[in-house]
């Protein structure tokens, strides 16, 4: 008899959980994006607060994901090397130029959508040095009104640029089966906008000013959502051709792959049997909520760092531990804290009510 045994090397993975928090709060601000599109040119009566939410996730999260990535480049001032040479074959090379026009865009739409809410130095002579620093940021007294429908159609434009870049450069990597699928983008764009809507929902009920009407609308946006992400996971596993057969092949062999699996046929089931109850409570709104952020987060968790524990060459599977550190579990729960720091300062900023919405 012959044996023969096969070496499989534990190799260090090279995106880190600093990308995970990257494509997570990316993908929170170009979805809030299009909420706040879709309902600023809908038929329907204007929710000012779901607007107000949307520009505070858009601007918060527009700022946190450009500072995980640059943490996920190792050497961040390495960036540069995206503007000095052309690299038209790379999407990270077009993702160079798309990111800083979304971070712009996103800005002065989120900021002409809060304009209103900050204070006008003019009127309120007594301010502290919070309202001060509003009232300054709000720049003058001039009507803005004219200007957010158009700036929201470049911003939306912008935001699907970045969702499709997001996307590809993931999917563009032939020598991983599992990341190498047309699905990927799609999968991408639906379950951000899945987390996108939760976590609007969580922002609703811990912001002051909730509205049970904000609430309802954004359930329905949920619904959508899960729906949208749950038929392109159905179709990936069903009609794609390389990267289902290869997840399927981990499952068969994989201990850790087989509790991924597990953990999200129990998400997607329990989420779905939430949001097929006609009238939710409170508390089983923000479980539904809560479950949705976490199934995008965990999402990308499995695409982007459990996909490479899949070897590119050779059998078996790495091992992979998180670690305690920076590129590990302090950098996402640093991530987090810089995007609730970020929230607070921002619902600070924004706590003036202004005379139009006083006298509706």
């Amino acid at each position: 008899m012959v044996i023969k045994e096969i070496f499989t090397p534990d190799i260090a993975i090279t995106w880190l959980p600093w990308a995970v928090q990257y494509f997570f709060m990316m993908g929170l601000a170009y979805a809030s994006v299009w909420v706040a599109t879709i309902h600023l040119f809908s038929r329907g009566k204007r929710d000012d607060r779901l607007l107000k939410l949307c520009a505070s996730l858009m601007l918060t999260a527009g700022i946190v994901a450009p500072i995980a990535l640059l943490a996920d480049l190792h050497q961040p001032l390495r960036a540069w090397h995206f503007y000095a040479q052309v690299r038209p074959d790379s999407w990270m090379w077009f993702g160079a130029f798309l990111l800083p026009v979304f971070s712009g865009t996103s800005a002065v739409f989120a900021w002409l959508l809060l304009r209103q809410y900050l204070p006008n130095r003019s009127n309120q002579p007594n301010q502290d040095w919070v309202q001060r620093i509003a009232s300054l940021l709000r720049f003058g007294d001039w009507e803005s009104e004219k200007l957010i429908k158009i700036i929201a159609i470049l911003t939306t434009l912008s935001a699907c640029s970045i969702a499709l870049y997001t996307g590809m450069e993931t999917m563009a990597i032939k020598a991983r089966p599992l990341w190498h699928t047309y699905w990927l983008p799609p999968l991408m764009a639906t379950s951000a906008l899945l987390a996108a809507c939760g976590t609007l929902a969580v922002l609703n009920r811990l912001l002051h000013g909730y509205q049970q009407a904000t609430q309802d609308s954004l359930l329905l946006w949920i619904r959508a959502s899960f729906g949208l992400f749950a038929l392109c996971l159905i179709g990936w596993a069903l009609f794609d051709n390389g990267s289902a057969p290869e997840a399927a092949l981990l499952l068969e062999t994989s201990p850790s792959w087989q509790l991924a699996a597990i953990w999200v046929l129990i998400t997607l089931a329990l989420l779905a049997l939430m949001l097929a109850l006609r009238h939710l409570p409170n508390s089983v709104m923000l479980i539904v909520s809560l479950t949705s952020i976490h199934l995008a987060w965990g999402f990308r968790w499995i695409v982007l760092i459990q996909a490479q524990t899949d070897p590119k060459y050779g059998a078996g599977t790495y091992l992979y531990q998180l670690p305690w550190g920076p590129e590990g579990l302090l950098g996402i729960a640093g991530t987090f804290g810089l995007w609730l720091a970020l929230i607070a300062l921002v619902s600070e900023l924004i706590r003036h009510t202004p005379k139009a919405t006083l006298s509706r």
